[in-house]
């Protein structure tokens, strides 16, 4: 029987939406496989009241609410998972594709020496381990198999496919605080955190992005003004991030972060590969560009050509109008 083990990350105690839609697609995955179980591990205190309405499926999720945890830490981290991992037995590690999990990722590993694949957005079922990735700046679906002789792997997901056809249902056990004192290196970790209430890019599912396009930093506060009125982030280009009109946090693309909004503006973004890399799984995607050649419009459901100076405030007042008939 298949045992496969789900991490589900927590920030200031919330767990990160795409490790609930990873939870689920891994329901999904052990549905069509038949005989296989699926458990979870959250490593930190963590409100977990807000799994039981979000996460499909049956299974045993375990809990070290360790304060020590709280705060990503990659030696306790990994030591925490490995030791549950094989505890349990487990054949498969899944973790959602974020900034953590590929620098965790590789650590495990190595500990648990396993077989690695990241940025999965396809699973083979008929083949263990088996997913396909974007190769070529997004260009080309590639299928990757693990190595052979390594018994078990590691998989993240890029993708928030969360189906699953059923409710089931979830055991929460917490697990015994443990000792962490002894690991030989500790790292300093200096967090930058958002304006409160600014939802991560990777979790939004409204992103107002904006590239060179919108002449500097000054020009970002139209999108953020969009962005609050319709309750999604901002995002940037790399040549936006590049030039220091935004922090990297923000940075969508193959160099940055990969998204799966269920709308997202490209305001002044010409639309290069490497930015559409990360933008293949968005919804329906709104494009304005002074230049109707620009590759952004090939992508885009809706597109203005125009000067997003000019378009944006228009667009605004829209909104705000429609917005008070509601």
């Amino acid at each position: 029987m298949n045992k496969f083990l789900v991490f589900l990350e927590q920030r200031d105690g919330i767990v990160q939406q795409t490790s609930i839609d990873t939870w689920n697609r891994v329901q999904k995955i052990a549905e069509l496989q038949g005989a296989a179980v699926v458990s979870g591990i959250i490593a930190g205190p963590a409100d977990i009241r807000q799994l039981e309405s979000t996460i499909t499926g049956d299974g045993v999720i375990y809990h070290a609410a360790d304060e020590s945890l709280r705060l990503y830490n990659q030696a306790y981290y990994t030591r925490l998972v490995a030791d549950t991992f094989k505890g349990n037995d487990c054949s498969a590690l899944f973790f959602a594709d974020t900034a953590m999990s590929r620098d965790f990722a590789p650590r495990l590993s190595v500990a648990l020496q396993a077989s690695l694949l990241t940025g999965c957005m396809k699973f083979d079922a008929d083949m263990p381990g088996g997913c396909s990735r974007p190769v070529y700046s997004g260009s080309l679906l590639s299928t990757f198999i693990p190595k052979r002789s390594l018994r078990i792997y590691i998989l993240s997901l890029s993708t928030t496919d969360s189906s699953c056809s059923s409710r089931g249902h979830i055991d929460f056990m917490e697990l015994e605080p443990q000792s962490f004192t002894d690991e030989p290196l500790v790292s300093s970790v200096n967090r930058i955190v958002m304006h409160e209430g600014t939802p991560d890019v990777a979790e939004a599912a409204v992103i107002v992005a904006g590239g060179r396009g919108m002449g500097g930093a000054q020009g970002f506060v139209l999108l953020e003004q969009l962005a609050q009125l319709l309750g999604g982030a901002v995002g940037a280009s790399r040549s936006a991030v590049d030039e220091g009109w935004r922090p990297h946090a923000e940075q969508i693309g193959q160099t940055g972060k990969t998204v799966s909004p269920a709308l997202y503006f490209a305001c002044g973004i010409s639309g290069a590969v490497q930015h559409l890399a990360g933008i293949g799984s968005a919804g329906t995607v709104v494009a304005i560009n002074i230049d109707r050649h620009a590759p952004i419009f090939d992508v885009a459901d809706y597109g203005i050509v125009g000067d997003v100076h000019i378009v944006l405030p228009k667009l605004l007042d829209l909104f705000k109008d429609f917005l008070k008939t509601k």
